[in-house]
């Protein structure tokens, strides 16, 4: 008897494995790179052709201490699976993570420019230089090492400048960076919205400018604005500001110059919470209170390579409790509503935009509940080697982390709603 005759599946046309590739789940299409050769090859055109994988249940990305500096790990929880990804330079390792949102995570490298990095595809783009914002310069000091030199950190000297290392300003200079879309809908369409600090000071850009525009101080862009976090709405294509104050405000760059206005009036006087605007797959604008404690974790031994990365390696962030509201505009206000009015969906919050998932359409999320990851300032930045805590009980030492979007990237944990 002749033995079977079996398909060379090596021999598949490229074009034609890409478009198998391109129906897999994100689980699938990662073990399919990693069978022979030819189908690395394959996997490695979805990322040149920057197709986006159909798989768009949460995923989790993060470099812990056994990735090397290049490689990131990809954690999906409907496949309970982790999948390495190695990344294009500079090195995940040494980034800072900014903020992320429609497949795209916004990154700081070493000089603290920013990049908008797929890490599925591996595409990236650099966005405007760091002194392509407008009170930020470069300079070389006595020994001829570079500086950046920072305006208007002080409030009561903006003349002043503040010198800071290439690799330090990012620290002390981006706040949360958020995208419109994804970068394939184009140029004029990709927004990039950066909130700098101290105060949440306005810049944006589109994909190909080669400066950040500054949104000037008006009526309502004052230094006292402390906007905290932002949304886009790509229904009215506005973004959604919320500040340290609980007011809300719209800003539409769609003009020949932005334009913002007030839809919510300051409903309270303090920044404690963390405060995100979340818009609602069913219309609703949603105002989150996260509330963060400290908790002192057992001692954690950092190396000297990262000793200045590291204040307290004890003290670590917590999320103690989570309010809701709903932003009723035409009164100005917002009400206190129960985790019940998610209608079944799943919140989550982080370094991506926050977003809310349909429990219906991803089982696997338990419903009116949010999934959180680390998104404290304090944590990641100043403690930059330290263990992380999700809601879970168990923390894992992480470095870089991120929240990104395929559409939405979020934690394993969650946090039931008081």
């Amino acid at each position: 008897m002749e033995a079977a005759a079996y398909p060379d599946w090596s021999a598949l046309p490229e074009d034609l494995m890409v478009l198998v590739l391109h129906a897999l789940d994100i689980p699938d299409l990662f073990r399919a790179g990693a069978v022979c050769t030819s189908w690395y090859a394959s996997f490695s055109a979805v990322g040149r052709v920057r197709i986006p994988a159909a798989d768009a249940s949460p995923c989790l990305l993060y470099s812990c201490a056994d990735d090397l500096a290049d490689t990131a790990t990809l954690y999906s929880p409907s496949a309970g699976a982790a999948f390495k990804v190695r990344l294009p330079a500079p090195a995940f390792r040494g980034r800072y993570v900014v903020g992320a949102g429609h497949g795209g995570v916004v990154t700081a490298d070493e000089e603290s420019n920013l990049q908008l990095l797929n890490p599925l595809t591996t595409a990236q783009l650099d966005l405007p230089p760091v002194t392509g914002l407008h009170h930020v310069e470069s300079f070389t000091d006595d020994q001829g090492r570079p500086v950046y030199n920072l305006y208007g950190d002080d409030p009561w000297r903006p003349d002043l400048a503040m010198p800071f290392k290439p690799k330090d300003l990012r620290l002390f200079l981006y706040h949360r960076a958020y995208v419109s879309c994804r970068p394939s809908a184009g140029a004029a369409a990709c927004v990039v919205l950066l909130l700098c600090r101290q105060n949440g000071e306005l810049n944006f850009a589109r994909l190909g400018d080669g400066r950040w525009t500054h949104v000037a101080e008006s009526e309502f862009v004052q230094r006292s604005s402390g906007y905290r976090g932002a949304a886009y709405n790509d229904k009215d294509g506005l973004f959604y500001l919320v500040s340290c104050n609980s007011s809300i405000h719209t800003l539409d760059l769609n003009g020949p110059s932005p334009v913002i206005r007030c839809i919510v009036k300051h409903c309270s006087r303090y920044d404690d919470p963390i405060r995100s605007v979340v818009l609602a797959p069913w219309g609703d604008i949603l105002q989150v209170w996260r509330h963060a404690e400290v908790r002192w974790l057992e001692n954690l031994q950092v190396s000297a390579e990262v000793a200045d990365e590291v204040i307290c390696p004890t003290q670590g962030s917590y999320t103690d409790a989570i309010e809701l509201y709903k932003v009723v505009t035409n009164d100005q206000k917002l009400v206190k509503i129960s985790s019940s009015e998610l209608r079944e969906h799943a919140l989550f919050l982080g370094f991506s935009s926050p977003m809310l998932l349909s429990t219906k359409d991803f089982p696997m999320l338990k419903p009116n509940c949010a999934y959180i990851t680390e998104d404290s300032w304090e944590s990641i930045c100043i403690n930059a080697v330290v263990r992380r805590a999700y809601g879970t009980s168990k923390p894992r030492p992480l470095r870089a982390l991120a929240q990104f979007s395929l559409p939405i990237l979020g934690s394993t944990g969650h946090l039931q709603f008081g």
